[in-house]
């Protein structure tokens, strides 16, 4: 027999006095009750207000005692979160001196109507220095030391050495009269010898800041080189600050500097770890060595190129630092609070004034005071695991009060669970935080009040949205959560544990929810849960004479040829391409063999036109062969304006300049040549009649090449150069003599570059396999597998052909029956697996896939397939890749001009089911929404600040070694196009504002944080009807009826429109977005 049920009395008042005067009139018929100023109505209707007083407090005596129990069971409601921001504080002018932005600053938004303006707080204090740019230029790092950098640092593109504190790097005149705080080296403050030891760098562009100026926003004017890379545009990089041992990233607010050759400003939100630096410059010492020079306490920035390459800029320039960023939270600083005096004893309760927040930045601690001793309490969650004698408190989330040393009684008597306060003692907190719900979750630039003044401090805003907000839990929605006898789980163990752990965690989650999207483990043998995804790069290859391209699908490799590269598009020959020159003359005066030729002016076109000397034949000209070209293939193709007969000859000889050594030597050039001209095809399809030189077929060249002989800097070739040389490094700069019977004074030489080099095409890390490991055959058994494949297998997954028919390569066999030719494949073993027979299966017991048969039907693959490294071939750097598979089809050379990238290692479960793959967690975070109840999609992409909370709860609870994955669940955009009829006839105003409320209840209830039948989200999996629609509008009070309603599915992302629906269904782990309602309202009621 069951224990009988009480209910609820859930009368009202009216019905309460009918029944009494009901049971009256049948005591005294000829009393009916009715009228209502007869004295004995009157004392009927005085008994039922006492009685629906008393009802009120039984019914409401159920809820106490279970709240109570739910206390006692250490059930503890989830506390109100805050919400976080980042406040940027803008001075109206330059400060000649440090602008302090105290901790506990507030700041706020501005009030609407009659609502209370939300306040943030700062959590931390920020100063603004007044700082001066001491120098910028090429760094070139010769090593470091102790957190000290040292190298050399030169002058944007000229390559003089830069000397700091000059004119060119002083900043604008307003900070001319700002200290340098010891910045440049005393007499006595420096140092010789040959510097540290450390690694070469690649040389990049530095700015020396007069201090650091960490959490500071620091505007920055740039130029950029002409120089263009893939994809035709400047270098692409990153900039970075220096935070005392390494270098780290720096936001980029806004960058304008997005062409070759132009200027621009970079704004730059460099990290609050910004720290002072030691510089140690190298500087000649006039006698070929050189001294250091110690700048101090120096902040530094750089930009670093991906790869490191030649530096794009050609200046910096800084502006006066105007802004600061600092992180505000959605709660008020309380400072300096006293609890009260304390008494010593077990299980003493203090009272906060305001609910503090144990989850902020500083941890909480209370002093006891008692004469000149101090000690402090720390807050912690549960005193379950606080000794006796450990100075702890903890929280009672209902009132707020501070507890401290409970009694507990236990099997071996009771035992104090923390230390108690010394009686007397004033108990005192220094500061707080008190705050949080989800009304601090406001929309970005709305933060703009400050509630104190501040000195030079002009405006603050808050660039991005504030996020993390979320209410507190009451006490009715803890009880339907927790029903009795479950508690709030300590460790995490079934997938409802990981949720409640997760949202107790107060990381502004607004739902969190465990779905297993994995299906049967039998009918995902394979279980690849994670793909293999190939490392990709791109190469240049170059091309034997007569080679007009190479095909994709050509094999590349490293030098030991265990990672193996694929082209995955045709590489075309790049047409010869005009040398850009200049003329060489002689230096008038100079006799010696070195510094005797200078250059004229750099000429793009490649034009050379006069000799060398008054009145001589020989045409000398200074040559640059650009960075894409290999020297080693070199071929070059000559030609000279005019008209000129078929057999004409031209002489031409090449040597190797350099200003240091003497290398015009006409009896021993690195090349000569004086073949007839032939026909040739340049670059922009134009023909001409060239004649060639081909250096990669002469022997002294090859010599020279594999020497390293060239300059790569035209300010290495020669002493003397002309107007507008590039700073850029080519491949290689050379000289080429002409000499040419027809020439004349007046004939100008072009000279073309072809060194079989191709376009730049990608390459992805696969190798082609076209065999498998068999032979295998088919025992004709169902859930037969085989180690067919070579692994690890990248997509596309290869079919399976048994016998001669070719099967299908499917996911898992969820959705496949007896007569589908299905195969699962392994992606990291290579096994292939065929269909199981299940008694549980999905569809009812049955075969999921067919069987292979007969018996000893061979099992092959089909067609070829790929296979990859993953991760483990990312990070070959440019030049890594340098061979060709199998040599020689035409292709001679192969270089990779970026470092791979990309490649990652797939995850399956080779377990056969005895492992988890893991906790997956679909979480929604609290939104802000506008007056509509409409909120940007990508709001719904949780911050890693909250991730990272989330992690380091559920990271102190969870068994080690399961993977807990936080994603966000998929999401399907929905829109209402609807048309309503007004219950009466209304203004054009009226008809707005019915409009307003009906798009309002539409974004509302269509939501996926506070949306759906029960107001906390759109379930998960629930599908999406038109006539919901329906039902929604018309409860929207002024509505008379609702005419029409499309539902139209929309890609949140991309904002492709589908055509009209009538559903729309979600998978498990999806729910609804609306993307946008639009409502038109009818002009009359009809």
């Amino acid at each position: 027999m069951s224990l009988p049920t009480p209910e609820y009395d859930g009368r009202t008042r009216d019905e309460v006095v009918a029944t009494a005067v009901a049971a009256v009139h049948r005591a005294v018929r000829t009393w009916t009750g009715q009228d209502r100023t007869d004295p004995g109505r009157a004392l009927i209707e005085t008994c039922a207000d006492m009685a629906v007083a008393l009802r009120d407090r039984l019914n409401l005596a159920p809820d106490q005692r279970r709240l109570q129990v739910l206390r006692l069971l250490g059930v503890r409601p989830y506390r109100p979160a805050t919400a976080r921001a980042e406040a940027v504080f803008e001075l109206a002018a330059p400060s000649p001196e440090p602008v302090v932005v105290p901790a506990g600053q507030e700041v706020a938004t501005r009030p609407v109507g009659d609502e209370e303006p939300v306040v943030f707080s700062t959590l931390t204090e920020a100063v603004l220095n007044p700082c001066v740019l001491i120098a910028a230029g090429d760094f070139a790092p010769a090593g470091s030391a102790d957190g000290a950098l040292e190298g050399t640092l030169t002058t944007f593109g000229s390559g003089a050495v830069v000397t700091p504190g000059t004119a060119a790097f002083a900043g604008p005149a307003f900070h001319l009269n700002l200290p340098y705080l010891g910045d440049f080296p005393h007499p006595d403050d420096t140092a010789s010898g040959a510097g540290r030891d450390g690694t070469a760098e690649s040389p990049y562009p530095l700015a020396v800041l007069s201090v650091p100026v960490p959490g500071t926003r620091v505007t920055l004017d740039v130029g950029l080189s002409r120089t263009r890379h893939a994809g035709g545009g400047p270098a692409p990089g990153h900039w970075e600050a220096w935070q005392g041992t390494h270098w780290i990233p720096c936001q980029v607010v806004d960058d304008t500097a997005t062409a070759p050759g132009a200027q621009g400003k970079v704004v730059l939100g460099l990290p609050p770890s910004h720290a002072p630096a030691q510089l140690l410059l190298r500087r000649p010492d006039g006698q070929g060595g050189f001294y250091l020079q110690r700048l101090r306490d120096v902040g530094l920035i750089r930009y670093r190129t991906d790869p490191p390459r030649q530096s794009p800029l050609t200046q910096l320039v800084l502006e006066p630092a105007l802004a600061v960023s600092v992180p505000v939270v959605q709660a008020r600083l309380v400072r300096n609070e006293t609890l009260g005096t304390a008494t010593g004893t077990p299980g003493e309760r203090l009272r906060f004034a305001h609910p503090p927040l144990p989850r902020s930045t500083d941890p909480l601690v209370v002093e006891a005071v008692l004469g000149d001793r101090t000690a402090q309490w720390t807050y912690v969650a549960s005193l379950a695991g606080s000794g006796p004698d450990d100075r702890h408190f903890t929280l009672e989330p209902r009132t707020g009060e501070a507890v401290f040393a409970p009694v507990v009684a236990g099997a071996r008597g009771p035992r104090r669970h923390g230390a108690p306060l010394p009686a007397g003692a004033t108990v005192r907190v220094r500061r707080y935080l008190t705050g949080g719900g989800a009304r601090g979750n406001v929309p970005a630039r709305t933060l703009t009040v400050l509630r104190t003044p501040l000195p030079y401090v002009s405006s603050v805003t808050n660039p991005a949205p504030a996020v993390g907000g979320t209410e507190g839990e009451t006490a009715a929605a803890c009880a339907r959560r927790l029903p009795l006898g479950s508690p709030l789980p300590e460790r995490a163990v079934v997938p409802a544990d990981y949720e409640q752990l997760a949202l107790a965690a107060s990381a502004g989650m607004a739902r969190i929810h465990h779905v297993r999207a994995a299906p049967h483990d039998a009918l995902d043998p394979a279980r690849n849960y994670v793909k293999w995804e190939p490392a990709r790069t791109t190469v240049v290859l170059t091309l034997a004479p007569g080679t007009p391209k190479a095909p994709a699908g050509t094999e590349v490799t490293t030098a030991d040829g265990t990672k193996v590269f694929t082209t995955t598009e045709d590489a075309a020959r790049r047409p010869p391409e005009a040398a850009p020159a200049a003329r060489l003359t002689l230096v008038g005066g100079v006799t010696t063999a070195t510094g005797m030729f200078e250059a004229g002016p750099y000429r793009p076109d490649g034009g050379i036109t006069g000799p060398f000397k008054d009145g001589g034949r020989l045409v000398l000209g200074l040559v640059e062969i650009g960075a894409g070209h290999d020297p080693a293939n070199l071929t070059l193709w000559v030609t000279a304006d005019g008209d000129r007969p078929a057999e004409a000859r031209i002489a031409v000889s090449v040597f190797a300049p350099r200003k240091e050594v003497p290398w015009w030597d006409t009896e021993a050039p690195l090349a000569y040549a004086a073949a007839p001209a032939q026909p040739v095809t340049v670059a922009g399809g134009r023909p001409v009649s060239g004649h060639p030189v081909l250096l990669g077929d002469a022997i002294p060249w090859q010599a020279a090449v594999a020497r390293g002989e060239f300059a790569t800097r035209a300010q290495d070739a020669v002493a003397r150069l002309g107007s507008d040389f590039p700073t850029e490094e080519a491949a290689c700069w050379i000289a080429v003599q002409i000499l040419d019977p027809a020439g004349t004074p007046t004939t100008t030489y072009t000279v073309y570059a072809d060194s079989g080099a191709t376009e730049e095409v990608p390459a992805a890390q696969f190798e082609q396999r076209t065999t498998d490991r068999g032979p295998f055959r088919s025992d004709g058994k169902p859930g037969q597998f085989f180690p067919l494949l070579y692994s690890p297998v990248c997509e596309p997954l290869p079919k399976v052909k048994v016998g001669t028919t070719e099967w299908r390569t499917v996911v898992s066999f969820e959705n496949s029956r007896e007569a589908d030719e299905d195969v699962v494949v392994n992606a990291s073993t290579g096994q292939v697996y065929f269909g199981p027979h299940m008694t549980d299966g999905p569809a009812g017991p049955g075969q999921y896939g067919a069987v292979p048969l007969p018996e000893g039907t061979p099992v092959t693959v089909a067609g070829p397939y790929r296979t990859t490294l993953g991760a483990d071939a990312n990070d070959i750097p440019p030049g890594g890749i340098c061979a060709v598979r199998p040599p020689g089809a035409g292709i001679v050379g192969v270089r990779n001009t970026t470092a791979s990238q990309g490649g990652k290692n797939g995850y399956t479960d080779t377990s056969g089911g005895s492992t988890r793959a893991g906790v997956t967690l679909r979480i929604v975070p609290f939104v802000t929404t506008d007056e509509r109840g409409w909120f940007p999609f990508h709001m719904l992409t949780p911050s890693r600040d909250a991730c990272d909370t989330l992690r380091r709860a559920l990271r102190a609870c969870q068994p080690e070694g399961v993977p807990v994955w936080l994603v966000k669940p998929g999401y399907r955009g929905v829109r209402f196009d609807a048309r309503i009829v007004p219950a009466d006839y209304r203004t054009a105003e009226e008809r707005a504002e019915l409009r307003a409320a009906a798009e309002r209840a539409l974004y509302r209830w269509f939501s996926p944080v506070g949306g759906g039948p029960d107001g906390t989200g759109w379930p998960l999996g629930r599908p999406v009807y038109v006539g919901e629609a329906f039902r929604v509008l018309e409860g929207v009070p002024g509505v008379g009826r609702v005419a029409t309603v499309e539902l139209i599915p929309v890609d949140p992302e991309s904002g492709i429109v589908s055509a009209p629906a009538d559903r729309i269904d979600c998978a498990p782990d999806e729910t609804v977005y609306s993307v946008e309602h639009r409502v038109t309202v009818a002009e009359v009621p009809s």
